[in-house]
């Protein structure tokens, strides 16, 4: 059985379950998360572990009279869905006799049907590491590949059906230089390219000869800075701790209330969308609320719409879209500029090349402000040529300051940098950005 006729299967299972299991006015819930994944570990250019994985898991979640329980199951591969199923159901009914009402259950009731299957591939594993391995030649190159089909799909008693299946491919990797130095990157391709790929390696490996020479330790101060698009993202990841969290703003947690307030705002270039086609995320959420295509975040630099979950939409009286529960951007894109990226480096001149930023959290939330650690190819730039690497420096600044008046310029393109983490198997989502050109980066340490 193929993997795309095995995914349907299941999904028919769990929608012919959730269909006929409730009785006395209960409400079922079932999700299913599958994937069939090629993971390849690399040290030193060559494949160290390869295998592949198949993993399924079936959530549900039961509602009656107002109280609700869930529980997660994973399938093995000989289990009948059935089976294990009404196992879980059986135990979600003990669990919710025990439990009082929660006063902000909620889900559709109007029941959705979509389906959403890309055409996307993966390639054969062999032909990864023959790509792979012939572009990183003799470099000491380190990093772990993972491609497949992931498939996300929701099914309700109400009628709900929602499927949504994509393919991907990702490569987080480090071409490294010798001691604690290191250039690292990540390539994400909805369609298999090798071109692409190898093209980013040798781009790490021709960055990675310059952290040979010897570092360069600059005085704590303001530098003017080219933040790589993976430096970037690492800010937009920190603003989507709670910045544009409709339940952070409600209960003063949030890092934007200054920008909500309209008391503070970024650049007029600077928009940020999230943007669900981008990363494959899918328009459906486990209570059964769909989502938006693009939900604007950021508009011209000023504060705009924020994620609200259906709990939130309810406990405050909001309009929901299709957050989830933790109301985090899932695909957060920033729109390019107009900086040709091939001239990024001469448009800085003189200062710092920052393609990696580590350890990041707030100093202060109220105001925006971020502290945290350059990492990786940070290099030492003097009319528009890199000429020694930066021994790791610590910054502490507004993003107001950063993204707003001292934000110079957008290069004109956009890398896509995908969720890599693969704790609960993988994940769709990640973040699209440019480079960006910053007038003064304030380092302290």
């Amino acid at each position: 059985m193929t993997a795309d006729s095995l995914f349907a299967a299941q999904f028919a299972s769990l929608a012919r379950f959730v269909s006929s299991a409730p009785v006395r006015g209960e409400i079922l819930f079932g999700t299913l998360r599958s994937e069939r994944s090629d993971f390849l570990r690399l040290n030193r250019a060559r494949v160290r572990q390869a295998g592949t994985v198949e993993r399924v898991t079936v959530g549900l979640r039961l509602l009656d009279g107002g109280r609700q329980a869930r529980i997660v199951c994973t399938l093995g591969e000989r289990e009948q869905v059935d089976a294990v199923l009404a196992r879980a159901l059986a135990e979600l009914r003990a669990a919710a006799a025990q439990l009082p009402a929660d006063p902000w259950a909620c889900w559709q009731p109007v029941p959705g049907h979509s389906e959403c299957i890309d055409d996307g591939d993966a390639p054969d594993p062999a032909a990864a590491i023959d790509a792979i391995v012939d572009a990183a030649g003799d470099d000491d190159l380190v990093g772990v590949y993972a491609g497949g089909p992931l498939v996300r799909a929701l099914a309700s008693s109400l009628g709900h059906r929602h499927y949504h299946q994509t393919v991907s491919s990702s490569f987080d990797f480090s071409v490294q230089a010798g001691g604690d130095r290191a250039v690292k990157d990540t390539w994400f391709a909805g369609r298999w390219d090798a071109a692409s790929l190898q093209a980013a390696i040798r781009s790490a490996r021709e960055r990675a000869r310059i952290l040979q020479r010897p570092p360069r330790r600059l005085a704590p101060g303001d530098y003017r800075v080219l933040l790589a698009p993976q430096a970037l993202a690492e800010l937009v990841g920190l603003l989507g701790w709670g910045g544009f969290s409709e339940r952070a703003w409600r209960s003063g947690q949030s890092p934007l209330a200054r920008a909500a307030r309209g008391e503070a705002r970024f650049a007029a270039d600077f928009t940020l969308v999230e943007d669900a086609d981008a990363f494959g995320v899918p328009r459906f959420q486990d209570d059964g609320f769909e989502r938006p295509a693009r939900i604007g975040l950021i508009e011209a630099g000023r504060a705009a719409q924020r994620l609200v979950s259906p709990r939130s939409a309810r406990e405050f009286g909001a309009e929901g879209n299709g957050a989830d529960e933790d109301e985090r951007p899932l695909a957060a894109c920033v729109v390019p500029g107009r900086l040709p990226a091939a001239q990024a480096l001469a448009a800085l001149g003189t200062g710092v090349s920052v393609a990696n930023l580590w350890y990041l959290n707030y100093s202060d939330r109220e105001a925006c402000r971020a502290t945290g650690m350059t990492r990786f190819a940070t290099l030492w730039v003097e009319d528009g040529q890199p000429l020694a690497p930066v021994e790791p420096m610590r910054f502490d600044d507004s993003l107001y300051r950063v993204l707003g008046e001292q934000l110079l310029a957008l290069t004109d393109l956009a890398e896509a940098i995908p969720t890599t983490d693969t704790w609960n198997g993988r994940e769709p989502g990640g973040i699209r950005a440019p480079a960006a050109l910053v007038g003064a980066l304030r380092f302290t340490l």
